[in-house]
């Protein structure tokens, strides 16, 4: 089965049940503040288990897109670990419980997916005889295929530091003893690859609060979650998730942009993996709004793309790639999610940009690395100094987590407790200047609440409500502000910024550009009328003026597919700048 067609199945399964379907949330969790990225199905049904909203319905189901960073030193050495993946998930909310979930699960895996009842085998909470029953008396598992684990394996949730959790049932593929370890305790938990979860059910039953508490749900019910690429890994019999039918079209491009052999090894495998599956991540999350930052979201998505850059470098690759494997994305998966196909060309000019950014400094700051390398070997040193590497962060923009990975390379580690002094001290001083910088030059900022990143919403609307995060006056009529969430598009890449209007409950600003300021989305304009005061706003883009700036900047790709099919392939773009009316 194609990943389209498992994705179709499922849905209908549910929908023969009873089950309302429901399209995949953002992956930016809305009235989530525990969460920066929606990372499981069950996020946007949070309130319905709590009970704060009304029930629209009591069976849902869901293809969910997801992100998780938990298990990043997995991916590209793991079979089935990526950053970005599709959930498929069944809910009830107050409405059936363990055994329909477990009849169901069985039914679809058996039945459906057609996974041979030999090679599954099942987990449940060791306290839960409930679900055990099912699987023993109702389902007919033998004994020997049910394993009663602990709460480190077997209790899920929640999702973030608050919300619905509770025990849970997993149902696992298993590969063949060619595939285990050959202990003698090997079987369900073992952490090699003979068993591997597909599907994951669990019972919320809890809610737990800031407290850690936990407290009987006022809907309890069924929450699950069924890996898309596992189930298309066994499906199509093939050996990991990034020989799937979604992934294998972007390691092949990267095979390509590398010009390696396709029988990779060691390192290259590894890296090719990685560029594949952080291309897709970079995707999904800027086709959400997410754009590069030095903190929150846009810090992961930084992370994540210069992560992959240095990959690339593995892999011989030294200039700006991941916009043509974002591409491969798009036809990939523009199907499925017609996001990707409708901001394709924002996608890759944000990827495009950040590679640029990066690329400027990449070698200078791997030399770097090298030499304080070097003379940590020598010197006996265990680690990377902890102000070696914020001067990798601060002047050549390696995360520390970057710096992590390749000082494992040399068997050190890094010293994370003087990392994160230099960082605190680099704040303070940051502080001290801007304040001074801003009150001398242009009036210090009032801010109304504490806002680390802006939503950007640009890409599904011109006109958005929002609230003002912070604002500055420059002079008499001239101000700055920052919103919790926007439509404007920002300068970036040589594209310039939206311009159009803030309007509130008595006063109105005219904005007239838009900018990053330490990597936030600043509106600059006019205050045309009343005083600015904080409350719900409108942000509205001008269209007009936005679709002219994306006629300009198709015009820019189509001048340089021209120019490379007339004058040859070693024609590049060294850079840009696209106005409404007119580019260069």
């Amino acid at each position: 089965m194609t990943t389209a067609e498992i994705r179709r199945a499922f849905l209908e399964f549910f929908a023969e049940r009873g089950h309302t379907i429901v399209p995949s949330s953002s992956l930016v969790p809305r009235g989530d503040p525990t969460l920066l990225f929606t990372n499981a199905g069950m996020v946007q049904f949070k309130p319905l288990w709590a009970g704060t909203v009304p029930l629209p319905y009591t069976r849902a189901a869901s293809v969910q897109k997801c992100l998780r960073l938990s298990d990043l030193d997995e991916v590209g050495t793991s079979i089935k670990h990526d950053t970005f993946f599709e959930m498929l998930g069944n809910f009830s909310f107050g409405d059936y419980f363990k055994r329909e979930a477990i009849e169901w699960g069985w039914e679809f895996m058996r039945d459906v997916a057609g996974v041979p009842p030999e090679q599954m085998a099942v987990s449940v909470h060791d306290s839960d005889d409930e679900a055990y029953d099912v699987w023993r008396g109702v389902i007919g598992l033998d004994p020997a295929k049910i394993a009663r684990l602990g709460d480190e394996d077997n209790f899920w949730g929640p999702a973030g530091a608050t919300g619905a959790c509770g025990p849970c049932s997993e149902i696992f593929y298993d590969r063949g003893p060619e595939y285990g370890c050959r202990r003698a305790t090997c079987g369900v938990g073992c952490d090699c690859d003979r068993f591997f979860e597909v599907y994951n059910i669990v019972f919320p039953q809890f809610d737990q609060d800031e407290d850690g508490h936990r407290h009987a749900l006022k809907n309890r019910g069924i929450d699950t979650g069924l890996g898309l690429e596992r189930l298309a890994l066994v499906l199509q019999g093939v050996e990991t998730i990034f020989d799937i039918d979604v992934f294998a079209p972007i390691v092949e491009m990267a095979i390509e942009i590398a010009g390696i052999d396709r029988q990779a090894e060691g390192k290259n495998l590894r890296a090719l993996r990685i560029v594949a599956d952080h291309a897709r991540a970079l995707s999904f999350a800027i086709a959400d709004g997410v754009l590069p930052a030095n903190e929150g979201r846009g810090y992961v998505v930084r992370r994540l793309l210069r992560r992959a850059v240095r990959q690339g470098r593995i892999l011989g690759i030294h200039e700006p790639f991941l916009y043509r494997l974002a591409g491969v994305v798009v036809d990939v998966m523009g199907d499925a999610y017609s996001e990707l196909r409708e901001r394709q060309e924002q996608i890759a000019l944000v990827i495009h940009s950040e590679e640029e950014r990066f690329f400027n400094t990449l070698e200078q700051g791997i030399m770097i690395f090298e030499r304080v390398a070097l003379e940590a070997k020598r010197s006996g040193a265990q680690q990377i100094p902890g102000d070696a590497a914020f001067r990798l962060y601060d002047t050549y923009g390696f995360p520390v987590d970057l710096t992590r990975e390749m000082a494992q390379d040399y068997g050190l580690g890094v010293e994370i407790e003087g990392f994160e002094r230099a960082m605190a001290e680099q704040r303070e001083k940051a502080k001290a200047a801007s304040k001074f910088e801003s009150e001398a030059a242009a009036g210090t900022w009032e801010e109304f609440r504490h806002c680390p990143s802006v939503e950007f919403v640009g890409y599904e609307t011109l006109e958005a409500k929002a609230m003002i995060a912070r604002w500055r006056r420059h002079d008499t009529q001239s101000v700055a502000i920052v919103l919790d969430r926007t439509p404007f598009y920002a300068e970036a890449g040589g594209q310039v910024g939206d311009t159009g209007t803030i309007r509130g409950e008595g006063f109105e600003v005219r904005i007239t550009d838009t900018v990053y300021e330490d990597d936030v989305v600043v509106h600059i304009g006019t205050l045309v009328r009343g005083q600015i005061t904080d409350e719900e706003v409108v942000a509205s883009v001008d269209g007009s003026r936005r679709q002219g700036i994306a006629r300009s900047h198709t015009a820019t790709h189509l001048l340089q597919a021209a120019l490379r099919e007339v004058l040859g392939d070693h024609v590049h773009q060294e850079g840009s700048y696209v106005e409404s009316d007119r580019l260069r």
